[in-house]
């Protein structure tokens, strides 16, 4: 077999980050159990095809796309914030964020006043999935309207935050980690638990107080005391970087949470891979292949041949036959230790190149007879 070409390089590596991908949404979408449940189905269809279980593939197929529509339904909010969050160009400009923190800033001014406590996360660059628990799922547009009502004192998501990412208001009723740093004594529950987010993200926090009315904007583990909404707004303008800027801040490392993922996605793409193109298949074909013969001695030249081409066997998947093209095989033969003369060749499975997956099942003829003769441009030996 011919070493791995890099096609199949290309597909191993385009498979895990499309698994990788997959299941950093699910993580963050709770539907992890779902997108592994799917993923098995897909493993499980890829064995049936080898073992030449027609009906068991058909029925875990339709079971994978059963799983997917319950996913889509499921799931559409997720899925519609995950592809409003795709920025390919680093086109997602501070115009288009000037209607969320004018609506986050009219809110804040509105509970200020109504001495209604709030706490408002503005997520950034960092994931916040691994730091807060609890939650409702909402996937509704931010709007001034919206979020006093959420933290009316009548309101059953009152209590803990709501997070913002992008346009979208994705959850309230979250719960934050507390600092472990000591605070300032005018501080309550909601700074130590603003203050403890904004020391492990970059998130930015908001909270309103309740007893005094007050607006304190928390990021990178400071609270700075916001006296008028207009400087609120500045703020939040302010927190969108330059192209430049964003492209010198130093990479965050991966979180641990991250790292299982992408071992997972290397893993399930390796046994998916395997099952693809290393278990042999249960269809048989049979192809004529030519014979390409290499390094042909130095003055000499073919002057006749025992076959053109090698008759061969070969076994894979009928997914594999499909995605190859068998008339692309060649067998190769070398020349080097040839000899004027007649030579007979032998032929083993090493002379055929196949792809990972297709397996040489036999060839004939097994050798081949070259006669090789001096080029016509080299003279013959004059004798003595």
């Amino acid at each position: 077999m011919a070493a791995v070409p890099w096609q199949s390089a290309a597909d191993f590596v385009v498979l895990a980050i499309a698994i990788y991908l997959t299941l950093r949404w699910s993580r963050q979408a709770r539907a992890m159990r779902l997108a592994l449940g799917i993923l098995a189905l897909r493993v499980a269809a890829l064995v049936a095809r080898q073992l030449n279980l027609l009906i068991t593939s058909w029925v875990l197929d339709a079971a994978t796309v059963v799983a997917l529509l319950i996913l889509v339904v499921a799931f559409q909010p997720e899925l519609r914030r995950a592809v409003m969050r795709v920025d390919l160009f680093g086109r997602a400009s501070a115009a288009r964020q000037l209607p969320i923190w004018a609506a986050v800033t009219s809110a804040a001014a509105s509970l200020a006043k109504a001495r209604c406590g709030a706490l408002i996360v503005i997520v950034r660059d960092d994931s916040i999935e691994e730091l807060v628990t609890g939650g409702v799922a909402l996937g509704s547009r931010v709007s001034p309207e919206l979020l006093e009502a959420i933290f009316e004192k009548s309101s059953p998501l009152h209590d803990g935050a709501v997070v913002i990412e992008g346009d979208q208001l994705v959850r309230a009723k979250v719960f934050l980690p507390l600092t472990q740093r000591p605070a300032p004594g005018q501080y309550g529950t909601r700074h130590r638990a603003a203050f403890g987010l904004s020391e492990r993200s970059d998130a930015t926090i908001i909270v309103v107080s309740e007893e005094r009315g007050q607006i304190t904007l928390v990021r990178e583990g400071r609270g700075e005391l916001v006296t008028n909404p207009d400087l609120l707004l500045s703020a939040l303008r302010a927190m969108a970087p330059a192209a430049a800027d964003r492209a010198r801040r130093p990479r965050r490392r991966p979180s641990a949470a991250e790292l299982r993922i992408a071992a997972a996605a290397l893993a399930l793409s390796a046994l998916i891979w395997s099952i693809t193109f290393l278990l042999p298949g249960h269809s048989v074909r049979m192809q004529t292949v030519p014979i390409e013969f290499r390094d042909v001695p130095a003055g000499l030249t073919i002057a006749s041949q025992s076959a053109d081409s090698v008759q061969v066997w070969v076994r894979a998947s009928d997914f594999i036959f499909d995605s190859f093209n068998l008339g692309a095989l060649v067998v190769r033969s070398d020349l080097a230790n040839a000899h004027a003369g007649l030579n007979v060749m032998h032929l083993d499975a090493s002379t055929i190149d196949v792809p990972p997956g297709i397996k040489i099942e036999g060839w004939a003829p097994r050798e081949l007879q070259v006669r090789l003769a001096p080029s016509p441009s080299v003279a013959p030996p004059r004798s003595k």
